[in-house]
């Protein structure tokens, strides 16, 4: 049975109830989102989700540090243990190292002292002692002022024995064996054969070579005295075109070629009783070479 439904005043038409098409299609439109709203409800999601990682990521590192100490911890441990012996262990040495030095450089003033005070005995045995112990630094210097002491005390074979040894130690510097290598050549002048002196020289000659000029002074003394003058001009000259020469070895050197050059062979010098820091040169030459010498 149909029931009528009474018109309301102002009305036209009649309200008809339940599910009417019209209603049905305006109800199935969506609903107008707020776009604001939207992305705040993104965002908050977003973050939720980051943090979510965060604590699952945090888990996993803790949990794999766990892994890594319990399998390498004690590695880990015995490591910075040895790191740390090893820190205190250089510094040690470099402390220890240093009072060395300071107490080789007092030792070493001592005994200059002493030879300066002529106290020669006393001096020789502080210099020997240094010279076994002293490092590389003092120990050589000891060494070579030793072997000059030994020379003042008329003990030129134990001189020349202290400069082998030098110019042969592997550990001292080699300008200091190098200088060893020129004094006992030069104290060994009449001592030696000079073709087996004169090959020690030669390693000594060279530019940039600390010793150059004196070793080639050495070297034509030494070619002089086998009676090669020829060899012997050609080595003094090289000092003669050398700008870094002292003016009065160049004198000498030209003194000494032109004398070679003559034929002439002047004997050579007798070594010096103390040697200098540098090897002493030979006498110049008189201006009117005698007519006969006998080498």
């Amino acid at each position: 049975m149909v029931r009528s439904v009474p018109k309301s005043p102002g009305c036209s038409r009649p309200r008809v109830r339940g599910n009417s098409p019209l209603n049905t299609a305006k109800d199935a439109l969506p609903a107008p989102v707020d776009p604001k709203a939207k992305k705040a409800a993104k965002s908050d999601t977003d973050v939720e989700l980051e943090g979510l990682m965060s604590e699952i990521e945090t888990d996993l590192r803790e949990e794999e540090l766990k892994k890594i100490w319990n399998n390498y911890g004690s590695i880990i441990i015995t490591f910075v243990v040895l790191m740390v012996v090893a820190v205190a262990g250089f510094q040690f040495y470099k402390y220890s190292a240093e009072q060395q030095r300071a107490d080789a450089a007092r030792r070493y003033n001592a005994a200059m002292t002493a030879q300066q005070d002529g106290k020669t005995d006393e001096a020789l045995a502080q210099f020997t002692l240094l010279g076994q112990n002293g490092g590389k630094g003092y120990g050589a210097l000891a060494r070579l002022n030793q072997a000059s002491l030994q020379i003042q005390k008329k003990d030129f074979d134990g001189a020349v024995a202290t400069y082998t040894a030098i110019a042969a130690d592997g550990t001292v510097d080699p300008v200091f064996r190098d200088l060893a290598t020129l004094l006992r050549v030069l104290h060994s002048l009449d001592r030696e054969d000079a073709k087996k002196l004169e090959a020690s020289v030669v390693t000594l000659v060279g530019h940039g070579k600390a010793f150059n000029l004196s070793a080639l002074e050495l070297q034509a003394l030494l070619a002089a005295k086998q009676g090669d003058t020829a060899r012997a001009a050609k080595a003094l000259a090289m000092i003669v075109e050398d700008n870094t020469a002292p003016p009065s070895m160049k004198q000498r050197a030209s003194d000494l070629t032109k004398l070679y050059e003559s034929g002439v062979t002047p004997p050579p010098p007798a070594a010096p009783a103390i040697p200098a820091p540098a090897p002493s040169a030979p006498p110049a030459a008189s201006a009117t070479p005698p007519s006969k010498v006998t080498p």
